[in-house]
């Protein structure tokens, strides 16, 4: 009878370890990428892409009084101007950014960065235009 219980609890055993590394395993793999995911999120935030390069599409978009960064963020997002609302309301609020109401000229190929600028009156888009 000794066998037959020391055989079964050396199964036990390996099954308990093949489980411990399956476990240990699939943590890794979350842990890995979740990491991956914040260093995609933080790089968006302080290295922006534009949602297409050169030339673009021009958008007109209206910014009213009072407008609350994720209203303006939700705009954008539904003009296929940014990719992500929570990305530019992150970026309007480590920056500081004031909104100007106003209707703009926004393009495709900006990033989100530029068009925090254009909405700040940091920059104005006809600037060089004659």
């Amino acid at each position: 009878m000794s066998r037959g219980s020391s055989g079964q609890s050396a199964a036990g055993a390996a099954l308990g370890a093949v489980v411990k590394i399956l476990v240990y395993g699939a943590i890794l793999v979350l842990l890995a990428g979740g990491a991956k995911k914040g260093y995609e999120f933080g790089r968006e935030i302080f290295c922006p892409a534009a949602v297409s390069g050169e030339p673009g599409v021009a958008r007109q978009v209206t910014i009213g009084e009072g407008n609350t960064a994720s209203q303006i963020a939700a705009a954008l997002e539904d003009n296929g101007l940014i990719e992500n609302r929570l990305i530019f309301v992150i970026q309007a609020k480590l920056y500081e950014i004031e909104f100007q109401p106003g209707t703009y000229v926004l393009s495709t190929a900006m990033d989100s960065r530029e068009i925090l600028d254009v909405l700040s009156g940091a920059v104005n888009t006809e600037e060089g235009e004659e």
